[in-house]
């Protein structure tokens, strides 16, 4: 991600040019206006599921809260429009030290999200959340092994080992082992 890239930014000024007031982004977004203040002044990078709620109340992706680009144009002619190599691989980091996402697609202006998750050991969350939108999430297990629960049903995988479900069912993904865990995920439409 660019050092110049600055989400909260991009979220004041989503804000205003809504002519949305902070007090009624955070009411709609259900959070305080004490956060949203934090994450437009860049003291905070908040949550996901908190960048989430604000980008579902902009009427935005959460794609966008991270690009730089105003306009995506999606034909160019050099490669990184079409190959992610391995060591220029976008990440997204998150307040959750014990998570992040590597992009493996070149944007996430296209139809599909693709990413590699890192779960470090005892990642656990207490959130159970749909996305805000339906389609297809399929997560695909490389190293260790993690848990997916789909609204009150557990199913543990192991390296190997592939789940496919509904992402506007609620769910959580965690890793309860004492080893990092990792997985490709695959979610159409992109809820980010």
């Amino acid at each position: 991600m660019s050092k110049d890239l600055n989400v909260g930014k991009k979220i004041r000024d989503l804000r205003k040019t809504q002519q949305m007031t902070a007090k009624q982004l955070a009411n709609d977004a259900r959070i305080s206006v004490a956060m949203l203040s934090l994450l437009e002044n860049g003291s905070t990078s908040g949550s996901i599921e908190t960048l989430r709620k604000i980008a579902k109340v902009l009427d935005t992706t959460l794609a966008h809260l991270f690009t730089n680009d105003k306009i995506i144009n999606k034909y160019h002619d050099d490669e990184s429009s079409f190959v992610v190599r391995k060591n220029k691989r976008k990440k997204i980091s998150f307040q959750d030290p014990l998570y992040n996402y590597e992009l493996l697609v070149p944007n996430l202006q296209g139809d599909i999200e693709f990413l590699l998750i890192n779960l470090e050991a005892k990642r656990l969350t207490n959130e159970i959340i749909p996305h805000t939108k339906g389609g297809e999430e399929c997560d695909y297990v490389l190293s260790g092994e993690i848990i997916v629960t789909l609204v009150d049903q557990e199913f543990i995988l192991y390296e190997g080992d592939c789940i496919r479900f509904n992402p506007a069912l609620a769910h959580k993904i965690e890793n309860k082992s004492l080893k990092k865990a990792s997985y490709i995920s695959v979610i159409t439409p992109v809820s980010f």
